[in-house]
C-alpha cells in the first residue's frame, strides 16, 4: 500500500474520489522497506534494486494492493516517492499516461464511477443473491455450454485479423499424391 512513513502524506491533500485503503499490510508495519526515491537507483545499483524487488514481492500477496495502486495514480503529490502496489514512480507516471490516453482527461472521474458502480451490483448481490433455481441454471449452462466467451475487444479482433491474414499468406502444404503401380 504506501511506501511512505505516513506522516510524509499528512500535509498533501488527497483526492475524496478514491478512498485510501485501510487494511492492515506490510507497508504499515514495516514502512522503510517500501522508502524509496527516483535518485536512489543511481547510488546504491545493486543494494536498491535489491530493496526494490523486496518491497515488490511483498506488494504481490497483499490483498489492498489494487486499491492501494488506484489511489497512488489518483493522488500523484502524495505518492512522489516510495513503492506503491509494486510499482515506483516512474513506473506510476507511466501508468498515468497510459491511463489519460485509454480513459481521457478525465479519467480519474472515470474510474471513481467504474469502482462506484461495483460496489453497487456486488452490494446488490449480497442482499439479492440467486435463489436456488436461478444458481441451477447457471450451473447447468455452465456445464453444457462452457464459461461465458469473453467480449472481443480491439485489440483481439486486430489479433485476429493478423493471424487470418498470416494464414491466408502462408503457402499450403500439400501431399504428393501416391503414385499408381
Amino acid at each position: 500500500m504506501s511506501g511512505i512513513v505516513k506522516a510524509s502524506t499528512d500535509h498533501v491533500p488527497s483526492d475524496p474520489r478514491l478512498p485510501f485503503p485501510t487494511a492492515q499490510t506490510r507497508c504499515h508495519s514495516e514502512p522503510s522497506r517500501f522508502d524509496f526515491a527516483n535518485g536512489d537507483r543511481t547510488a546504491g545499483g545493486k543494494e536498491t534494486r535489491q530493496r526494490i524487488e523486496e518491497a515488490r514481492t511483498a506488494c504481490a500477496g497483499c490483498p489492498a494492493a489494487t486499491d492501494c495502486l488506484l489511489w497512488a495514480l489518483v493522488n500523484e503529490q502524495a505518492t512522489r516517492v516510495g513503492i506503491w502496489a509494486a510499482t515506483t514512480p516512474r513506473e506510476r507516471d507511466t501508468l498515468r499516461k497510459r491511463v489519460a490516453v485509454r480513459l481521457g482527461p478525465e479519467w480519474v472521474d472515470v474510474l471513481a464511477n467504474q469502482i462506484k458502480a461495483r460496489h453497487g451490483r456486488a452490494a446488490a448481490a449480497r442482499t439479492n443473491p440467486l435463489t436456488v433455481a436461478q444458481a441451477r441454471i447457471v450451473c447447468l449452462e455452465h456445464e453444457r455450454n462452457g464459461p461465458m466467451p469473453r467480449p472481443i475487444t480491439p485489440r483481439r479482433q486486430r489479433r485476429n485479423r493478423d493471424r487470418l491474414a498470416a494464414a491466408s499468406k502462408a503457402p499450403r502444404r500439400t501431399r504428393p499424391l501416391a503414385e499408381a503401380p
